[in-house]
């Protein structure tokens, strides 16, 4: 198949976030897949990338119906939408990679004002007219909205992209004044990885090594401190860092109050969640 006969492109030479040419060979999963390093900002990232091709391809058919993970997954977007609202009044929000649509059903029910993005555009049909919602496909950074908005949403989404930088800032320019950004993705330096990396770099752990950058769909690896940089050089005042939440399938409502009130304050997990505010004038790198 051509996707698979192109699956990647062109090895990069220089940083996509500060265009550093400062980047070195950081890891190789256990898939062959090399992990680079930048020394200037910190991210680590896929080298080369998957092609346009091969991610056109894979996520065609991304989004089906899980229907053990409905409640878990409601509780949780109804949390974090609980922390953005002690930043942003309630309003117009969009939820870039809407996904199968937890974030937009629970905004709904809130009282906020949903619309979504993301690219399976025969999905995003089906889901805008079970939650009445608009929800959008194509080019995100050429699209255009009939409003600004309050909050923007990317949940487990910025790991994904070939340009984590193109995003972020045609973000910046879709947010109100004063606006905020959420953002929850993996956690590369969580307290497991570290050890695993520990490990792999030694010679003691040789099965599975790197399985926790999951290269299979993942290309970009932030740490609450590279994330912080990308976001402040680009126009945002990051306000909150707490540890992901993970809610799971028949999960006691003791165990989740724990994790959000105590657990989720240790930045050791797997996941991060970052909020940030728009700031009015900003120098990029």
């Amino acid at each position: 198949m051509e996707y698979l006969q192109n699956k990647f492109g062109k090895k990069l030479d220089k940083c996509i976030l500060c265009s550093s040419e400062k980047i070195y060979h950081y890891h190789t999963d256990f898939n062959g897949i090399d992990i680079f390093r930048c020394k200037n900002c910190g991210v680590q990232f896929m080298n080369p990338q998957y092609s346009d091709v091969y991610l056109s391809e894979y996520y065609s058919g991304y989004s089906v119906d899980e229907p053990q993970w409905e409640e878990p997954l409601l509780y949780c977007h109804d949390y974090y939408l609980s922390l953005i609202e002690k930043y942003v009044n309630k309003g117009n929000l969009l939820d870039v990679g809407s996904g199968k649509g937890y974030m937009l059903a629970a905004a709904k029910k809130r009282g906020w004002e949903a619309a979504g993005y993301d690219v399976d555009e025969k999905w995003n049909e089906k889901l805008s007219r079970k939650l009445d919602v608009e929800i959008k496909s194509g080019n995100f950074l050429e699209l255009e909205w009939k409003t600004e908005f309050n909050a923007v949403v990317m949940h487990h989404v910025i790991e994904h992209l070939k340009n984590p930088l193109l995003y972020i800032r045609k973000i910046y320019e879709l947010l109100k004044k004063d606006g905020v950004l959420f953002l929850a993705l993996p956690n590369i330096n969580s307290r497991s990885a570290v050890f695993k990396r520990t490990l792999e770099k030694m010679g003691i752990r040789k099965k599975n090594t790197g399985a926790y950058y999951d290269t299979g769909h993942h290309m970009f690896y932030f740490t609450p401190g590279s994330l912080r940089i990308l976001l402040e050089h680009n126009g945002y005042e990051v306000l909150t860092t707490k540890s992901g939440h993970a809610a799971r399938p028949n999960q006691t409502a003791l165990k989740r109050s724990f994790m959000r009130n105590i657990s989720d304050r240790l930045l050791w997990k797997s996941t991060f969640l970052m909020i940030c505010r728009k700031k009015e004038l900003f120098t990029a790198i």
